[in-house]
């Protein structure tokens, strides 16, 4: 496999679109059932962003896969790679899937709660069936994982020339694929993957590439959303369009010197962990005071989005500081024993 190249040079481009990629997620977010009254309109949108925002995600994770990828020469090799992808992501999946499960089980024989699970032996699903589980928001990042798992292995077979897996991915994009560990969303997404796979292996030529021509589809992008609002498109096709559209789209706040598509970017993975955890404490507060049916509810969207970016990304550095605190202290009392006998001699 090719060396590992630096990554400042995707925390320039690539988190932007990243950031710009979460937001979307959480706009999704912001209302989990029965929009509000008077307010179809978000209904719409949340429709149209859900025919291409997991599209652009997911090629946006193969991109950095492959940009970042380190030699993979052995079967131990392998082992060591897929052993800390699975440290990196799914015990945090696992966490908060635990919450969730916990909280709808215990608020479950007060209230209504959606996706209830009916025993504790429900915990499982979110492994097993993770879209049809009672936390599916966090589906990808099980997903993320097989991917993580699979790549390198197909790297391997086509000797690093990882567009001899587009016509499988193409096919495998059209079978119907059961829910049972998340095949079904890998089957659907794996063409995407592997482009940005494949963008990421040849990155400086795909910037290249999108400076000079992705001008070129932000209108047809613009249209595409437009048109499917009344008639519908499909997802992958949406989703083609919208990568090198929102490259150019991002790429107008470039200069913004609060720099806020990219820090959204760079806590991508707390915000799409506990956006709907925040997202649900804050409506819980703001139905105590007032409805967020009518024109109300364009005073819930900027607290929600609020709520859903800020307080995963104030949770997570909180947790970072806290583990800071936490090892200075271990290594300072490892040292002050280490040093103890010398001292005492």
């Amino acid at each position: 496999m090719t060396s590992a190249k630096p990554l400042t040079q995707r925390l320039d481009a690539i988190d932007k679109l990243k950031g710009l990629a979460i937001l979307l997620v959480v706009v999704g977010h912001i209302v989990a059932r029965d929009a509000p009254a008077g307010n179809e309109w978000y209904v719409t949108l949340k429709n149209t962003v859900y025919l291409f925002h997991m599209p652009l995600f997911m090629f946006l994770s193969g991109l950095i896969l492959a940009y970042s990828r380190k030699p993979i020469t052995s079967l131990a090799g392998y082992g060591h790679y897929v052993k800390g992808k699975f440290k990196r992501l799914m015990p945090a999946y696992l966490l908060f899937s635990l919450v969730v499960f916990t909280g709808k089980m215990l608020a479950g024989r007060f209230l209504h709660v959606d996706n209830a699970p009916e025993s504790w032996l429900n915990y499982f699903d979110v492994i097993i069936n993770p879209l049809g589980s009672y936390c599916a928001y966090l589906w990808y990042i099980q997903v993320l994982f097989l991917f993580y798992a699979i790549m390198p292995l197909g790297y391997y077979a086509t000797n690093q020339r990882i567009y001899w897996l587009l016509p499988l991915c193409l096919v495998i994009h059209f079978v119907p694929l059961p829910g049972y560990f998340g095949l079904s969303s890998l089957g659907e997404y794996a063409l995407v993957f592997c482009l940005g796979c494949l963008a990421g292996d040849h990155y400086s030529h795909y910037s290249k590439w999108v400076a000079r021509f992705g001008v070129l589809f932000v209108l047809p992008f613009l249209f595409a959303l437009v048109v499917a609002t009344s008639w519908g498109i499909p997802k992958l096709v949406l989703g083609f369009l919208s990568i090198p559209a929102c490259h150019v789209l991002v790429g107008l706040w470039a200069k913004d010197r609060w720099k806020v598509w990219s820090t959204m970017g760079h806590y991508t993975f707390p915000i799409y962990l506990m956006n709907t955890l925040y997202i649900g404490v804050a409506k819980a507060v703001l139905f105590k005071f007032v409805s967020w049916d009518g024109v109300n509810f364009l005073g819930f969207v900027p607290i929600l989005l609020a709520a859903g970016i800020v307080g995963p990304i104030v949770t997570y550095e909180i947790y970072r500081y806290a583990c800071h605190i936490h090892l200075t202290a271990l290594a300072k009392w490892r040292w002050t024993a280490k040093s103890t006998p010398h001292l005492q001699s």
